[in-house]
């Protein structure tokens, strides 16, 4: 089952500085506050003894885990975004920058022709 199915199937709920929030509701949070929201998950995961093999996890144990990965998925994804997001900018930076001297080169050759030679690419 995927895990945010899970999640809203148990109506998950993370406490964070804003309050509650629902699953959906993480989205909005600065990826500083979810990794936040994650190390303090990880954290508690850790503290509640879930590291053996030898002992069954509890419900609480699992629900810590699923509301980890949840946050590390959402953060990870809101991180692949804006990376993402950032090489757009810079590719469609390059093209304008592109563009701008395509049109530049035009221009010089325009400049080199005689008035009467202009007159008779008019359209």
């Amino acid at each position: 089952m995927s895990i945010y199915k899970e999640a809203s199937r148990k109506r998950i709920r993370f406490e964070t500085k804003r309050g509650a929030l629902t699953v959906e509701q993480l989205w909005n949070l600065a990826e500083s506050e979810l990794d936040s929201l994650a190390v303090e998950l990880n954290k508690q995961y850790k503290e509640s003894g879930s590291e053996s093999f030898l002992t069954e996890t509890t419900d609480g144990d699992k629900v810590l885990k699923l509301k980890f990965d949840v946050v590390l998925d959402v953060l990870r994804t809101k991180v692949d975004m804006a990376k993402a997001a950032q090489v757009k900018r810079e590719a469609d930076e390059h093209n304008r920058r592109i563009d701008e001297l395509i049109v530049r080169k035009k221009n010089q050759e325009f400049e080199g022709l005689s008035i009467e030679e202009l007159e008779k690419m008019r359209r």
